[in-house]
């Protein structure tokens, strides 16, 4: 299990009462945006929604920072709630939720992610993620959304490790998604053992926002299927 950095306070959005559904967005949005895209399912979960570090109502710890260090902030937070969610997460959220599910995993009954592929960048991926931090800071003075680019342009690779995980998983992809193609997205599913893969039609790279009913039915389909996750 990775150590933990020093710990933040993060900004958490709530609605619902039930077990607890983590809803962790993507890059440049706050949990207010996975609020408003669960809401089908508030009378079923709590929904806790988080604005990720640099995002939102949360602190921008000085960086440099790792896609583990967003997954330690959200480890302590499901921990407070007693462990056993079931977490949501497109793009930054869903690299997020992965970290989690392989350093923390008792603390995950199920994963829905979209947006994301199982490999780390390689030379020019990398250098689009850091030429979108320097856009990030230049244009916008967005720090937290720069250093966050810059941690997912650092991610691990996680292929070999993915069989670790297990938790069942739900990935879905948008078929329209250019950032991260549907193809990487089944590859992905195919690492791990227990995930089913879903193109969402009429869908980019943010099915939240995009296709938020895709994304409610994947979570009701997930609560059906799972098994009792140990503390």
């Amino acid at each position: 299990m990775p150590s933990l950095p020093p710990a933040i306070h993060l900004a958490v959005h709530r609605r619902g009462d039930g077990p607890p559904l983590v809803a962790l967005h993507d890059l440049g949005q706050n949990g207010d945006s996975m609020i408003e895209a669960l809401r089908a399912v508030e009378g079923e979960y709590s929904i806790i929604a988080p604005d990720l570090r640099g995002h939102g109502d949360s602190p921008t710890p000085a960086g440099p920072w790792s896609i583990d260090d967003f997954a330690s902030d959200v480890a302590r937070l499901v921990a407070a709630e007693g462990g056993g969610a079931i977490l949501v997460g497109v793009g930054l959220g869903a690299a997020t939720g992965l970290a989690l599910a392989l350093g923390h995993p008792g603390l995950v009954a199920g994963l829905v992610v979209s947006g994301v592929g199982p490999r780390g960048e390689d030379l020019e991926g990398q250098d689009r993620w850091q030429r979108a931090a320097r856009a990030l800071r230049e244009r916008r003075g967005a720090e937290g959304a720069a250093l966050a680019a810059e941690a997912m342009g650092t991610r691990p690779d996680w292929r070999g490790a993915l069989a670790q995980v297990d938790a069942p998983v739900i990935v879905l992809a948008g078929s329209a998604d250019r950032a991260v193609p549907a193809e990487v997205q089944r590859e992905l599913s195919a690492w791990i053992q227990n995930a089913r893969f879903q193109v969402v039609s009429e869908a980019g790279h943010n099915v939240a926002i995009e296709r938020p009913n895709e994304l409610v039915s994947a979570v009701r389909s997930l609560s059906r299927h799972r098994q009792p996750v140990a503390a």
